[in-house]
């Protein structure tokens, strides 16, 4: 009898856990570009790291993720290490192998279902993500109501730029970050001339108060319901602030050391005498010193 009553106690428990946890659910809505297409080369397509930091942040601090696109169905990442411990585990693993050969159509999402909305960057979303009305929609359906959140990093936070509220667009007076202008000189790519706008540009055109950090340093800008990332440095980061701003504690995780970073630099600066360029070097040296780097700093200064 003991044990009867035992197990129909450990069953009850575990059942209200499970009803607990599911009320306290909330419902993210990621967003990639649909452009891309010969991973990257004829099409730019969205950050597949930027994703999947993204979407394991969230599904880690019990969020229900939908990823959706522009034209829904199968989407194109630029090219991306695939043998690369988180990226492999994500295609290996049954319940999101097949993800991204079928994200929902925007056009098909009911934006009332959703708490947040989480826009990757990547080159592709200059050309289809601040151009989609049902995506505008979305984010305009969030915006009007409390308690939601409208978040993007990198280059998704030009799905914002077009967006507005009675005749006033969206980003007016708000803090804003998002891929700087420095950002694409240095890295810059073979698509950069067919951009529609520099992000920071058209971010401050809308009235947005632009902020950033030295090149590629992890930025995140929190603005009323906006929460924005730099690059894509700052994914994880912006992605926790997410969960923050839903009232979910985040779980702790292994928090990138300055290792990866500074070996960046060194690469950078061993590449040093091949870039003629003052501002070049300016920008390195104020990462130095954001790094605490002060003598490599005066280096190249």
């Amino acid at each position: 009898m003991r044990k009867y009553i035992t197990v129909v106690l450990l069953l009850f428990t575990m059942i209200t856990f499970a009803q607990s946890a599911s009320k306290n659910q909330k419902n993210v809505l990621i967003i990639v570009s649909s452009y891309g297409k010969d991973n990257g080369k004829t099409r730019p397509g969205f950050e597949f790291e930027e994703f999947v930091d993204a979407y394991n942040i969230f599904t880690s601090n019990n969020s229900k993720v939908t990823v959706a696109s522009p034209k829904g169905g199968s989407v194109v990442a630029d090219k991306f290490d695939a043998t690369k411990e988180k990226n492999n585990a994500f295609f290996t693993n049954k319940n999101t192998a097949s993800i991204l050969s079928q994200t929902v159509a925007t056009s098909q999402v009911d934006a009332d279902d959703y708490d947040a909305i989480y826009i990757i960057g990547g080159k592709g979303a200059m050309f289809d993500v601040p151009y989609d009305p049902s995506l505008q929609d979305i984010i305009l359906n969030l915006y009007n109501r409390k308690g939601t959140v409208l978040a993007s990093v990198c280059h998704g936070t030009s799905a914002f730029i077009n967006v507005k509220h009675q005749n006033n667009y969206i980003l007016d007076n708000e803090r804003i970050t998002g891929f700087s202008n420095e950002e694409e000189k240095i890295f810059k790519s073979k698509w950069i001339d067919e951009f529609p706008f520099l992000l920071e540009d058209a971010v401050k055109s809308r009235g947005a108060k632009y902020q950033k950090s030295s090149f590629m340093l992890e930025n995140v800008v929190i603005s009323g319901k906006f929460i924005t990332g730099q690059n894509p440095a700052s994914t994880k980061v912006s992605a926790e602030a997410v969960v923050n701003a839903l009232g979910v504690k985040p779980v702790q995780r292994a928090k990138d050391s300055k290792e990866k970073l500074e070996k960046g630099m060194r690469l950078i600066t061993f590449g040093k005498p091949y870039f003629f360029n003052e501002n070049f070097q300016l920008l390195v040296a104020k990462t130095q010193l954001n790094l605490q780097n002060t003598e490599q700093a005066k280096k190249n200064t």
